[in-house]
């Protein structure tokens, strides 16, 4: 009886004003109300992403009286069975205060209809929240991404930061770069509660913030041509300003719907979009990595001229192939003497052979770098490729066998080992358009009303000198009317370019083109992928609907 009466001192005398304490903020929950997520404009202020009004039915469970009934009239109204309704209460439910939503983006009818039920059927109500919207569909879908309910390997990492369990959260594109900007500070009410968790008064209540409007460099009258003209196909095209690493365009296809993420209704699209074997999700233009066919010979050389053995006369005999080793080496045409600017217009294989083996594969990897290639361009979106540049060392470490001269080769037309993404080869071409300055592409222009500044580009070795003479022989392709992207010579633009057909092993070749223009003080930097679409002639046709509609509209001018 000592022991008893001394403990019940020590609780209620010693320790009792530490335990009344407690009670109190036992009393107090937090109920949180989520902010609308910032807004998303083109350059020119056109609407890319917005909230909408959300009308949800939902159930609070405190107010729950007879469940059996209300699950099977609630079902009913949202033409689902009661059982369905049960699920969903039992996996959504928090507390007894905190609605459980049975079901988003319900149409105003079946929302008033609940709001007449709601005095009948105790415990159902209708919630007005915000929903994400993009008012475009699949255009731009992969410089925007999407937005969904956040994961457990995200809620790990990111509970420090304010993040919570169903909180919204960007995944993918901008949304997912930008999300610390876009979803805004939450706010929330402030409730007393009774023993059994019951909402008794409202102590306070703060309202959320809302998340910062962004302004991009997109054009989204060029990306919705882009996009349009991608369609059917699997590639991406991307413009860019030389100067500033500005993005005007930048497609991807397949390309998918955002709002398919927010609502989730559509099920066979969203089995579409995450399982088929065209990969809708995957951004071709920054994450595709692919073997660049002959864009590369602007690496061979700019690699053959840093040796001072090859000037613009150097001239090589094409019989159609040569022979490297104890192997032929084809080319796509038996061309006969070639000069330095006859190769780059008509794209001979035979003449760069000749180049990449008088540079050798050290310097061919070391031009591939200076230009940019083998390293990501830092472009303001998540996971970005950085391509593969192979080496001799490479090539002994990870796969035990020495460089031969048919590695070079191969090496010199961009084949064999050497990956790259559309946009990387649009900074190629930038780089040799501006002159030798490595810009950082970016498409975040503003964020809130504030101007962010551009990065600061970096100056590359390469001898200017070189990179003119690069920059001169690049309007031999379009302007000839044998050269290789001829069909690109769109009257007023003096398109300089070079095209690539790769080779793929088992598959039909991808095709490519890309390139700058005008020829003199050089404005826009481009790329146009065409995955498995056969011959370059593909690419380049298609670029040139794309530039005399441009043109049409007094737009990259």
């Amino acid at each position: 009886m000592c022991l008893l009466t001394l403990g019940l001192f020590c609780v209620q005398v010693i320790w009792g004003w530490h335990f009344y304490e407690l009670s109190l903020r036992n009393t107090i929950r937090l109920i949180p109300e989520e902010p609308y997520r910032g807004r998303i404009f083109d350059r020119f202020g056109s609407l890319m992403a917005d909230n909408i009004l959300s009308f949800d039915a939902v159930i609070v469970p405190q107010e729950l009286k007879d469940k059996e009934v209300v699950f099977k009239q609630l079902g009913v109204a949202l033409g689902m069975d009661g059982s369905s309704v049960a699920r969903k209460y039992e996996r959504g439910y928090y507390n007894p205060f905190t609605p459980v939503c049975i079901q988003s983006g319900i149409d105003k009818t079946t929302a008033i209809i609940l709001e007449e039920k709601k005095f009948d059927l105790k415990g159902i109500a209708v919630d007005l929240n915000s929903r994400r919207f993009y008012p475009n569909s699949s255009i731009a879908s992969h410089v925007l991404g999407y937005i969904g309910e956040i994961d457990k390997s995200r809620i790990t990492r990111l509970k420090e930061y304010g993040y919570d369990l169903k909180d919204k959260i960007g995944y993918s594109g901008l949304e997912e770069k930008l999300d610390i900007f876009l979803r805004g500070e939450k706010g929330g009410q402030q409730i007393e509660v009774d023993s059994r968790g019951r909402q008794v008064r409202l102590l306070g209540y703060r309202p959320p913030a809302i998340g910062k409007d962004v302004q991009l460099t997109i054009d989204l009258e060029m990306q919705r041509i882009s996009d349009q003209l991608l369609s059917g196909n699997k590639g991406a095209i991307v413009v860019m300003d030389v100067n500033t690493g500005d993005v005007l365009v930048l497609s991807s296809a397949p390309a998918f719907d955002p709002n398919v993420f927010v609502d989730r209704k559509d099920k066979k699209a969203l089995n579409y979009f995450l399982g088929s074997e065209d990969a809708p999700l995957f951004n071709r233009a920054t994450n595709g990595q692919f073997p660049p066919g002959s864009v590369f010979k602007i690496v061979t050389a700019a690699a053959a001229l840093k040796t001072k053995k090859v000037s613009p006369s150097t001239t090589y005999v094409c019989t159609g192939r040569l022979k490297v080793g104890n192997r032929y080496f084809k080319c796509w045409s038996e061309h006969g003497p070639q000069d330095f600017y006859q190769a780059m217009a008509h794209s001979c294989d035979v003449y760069f052979y000749h180049l990449g083996i008088t540079a050798g594969a050290d310097l061919l990897a070391n031009a591939s770098h200076e230009l940019g290639l083998g390293s990501i361009t830092g472009i303001d979106l998540p996971h970005e490729s950085q391509g593969f540049i192979p080496s001799r060392l490479w090539k002994r470490i990870s796969r035990f066998e020495s460089w031969y001269d048919g590695d070079t080769a191969n090496f010199s037309i961009g084949q064999g080992f050497v990956l790259t993404t559309p946009l990387q080869l649009t900074r190629m071409m930038a780089i040799v358009a501006n002159g030798g300055n490595m810009v950082v592409p970016r498409l975040t222009k503003a964020i809130a009303g504030v101007d962010i500044p551009l990065k600061e580009s970096k100056k590359i070795k390469a001898p200017k000198k070189d990179l003119d003479l690069i920059r001169k022989s690049l309007r031999g392709p379009v302007q000839q009317e044998m050269g290789t992207a001829h069909s690109l010579d769109v009257h007023g633009l003096d398109i300089c370019a070079k095209t690539g057909t790769a080779q793929v092993r088992g598959k039909e070749s991808h095709a490519w083109v890309a390139g700058f223009f005008p020829e003199n003080e050089p404005k826009y930097a481009f790329c146009i992928f065409l995955e498995n679409s056969g011959s370059s002639h593909n690419a380049a046709a298609l670029g040139k609907v794309l530039f005399e509609e441009a043109k049409k509209r007094n737009k990259l001018l």
